[in-house]
């Protein structure tokens, strides 16, 4: 049987604002590790999504004055838990990008819940653990 998304996803998924400026974005994905990080619109949701190569391109750039909407995506390519890594593969080299989503559709508004990137898809291959967001510490 072969492995699904849900299988190596890594739950959590980093945000910004829309209007969130450049430095900030980029302090986002160095704290959480990530490739790269969703744009939030506090009444649309999840709206576009900025990558590591989306910033590098935006360095050339007066990036210090840019904000989040300045360099984002509009598209976010995702899947469902359930579709093949096969797939996830073919997605990710079709639309030459690094990583795709789990969305969770909120009434009115999609949410990021969990990624599958080519470092997961590298792991798997590798046959290494899928990374996991450490479980939360429990205060007494």
């Amino acid at each position: 049987m072969s492995k699904l998304a849900r299988d190596i996803m890594k739950i959590g998924v980093p945000t910004c604002a829309v209007n969130a400026k450049l430095e900030e974005v980029a302090k986002i994905m160095m704290r959480d590790g990530a490739d790269a990080v969703i744009v939030m619109d506090e009444e649309d949701g999840a709206v576009g999504v900025i990558s590591q190569s989306d910033l590098v391109r935006a360095f050339t750039r007066n990036w210090a004055l840019l904000a989040a909407k300045d360099v984002m995506t509009e598209k976010i390519l995702s899947v469902e838990p359930d579709v093949a890594l096969n797939a996830v593969a073919n997605i990710m080299q079709e639309d030459k990008v690094h990583q795709v989503f789990i969305m969770h559709e909120h009434p009115g508004t999609g949410k990021p819940s969990a990624v599958v990137t080519m470092r997961a898809l590298v792991r798997e291959m590798a046959g290494l653990v899928p990374e996991r967001p450490a479980p939360p510490v429990k205060r007494k």
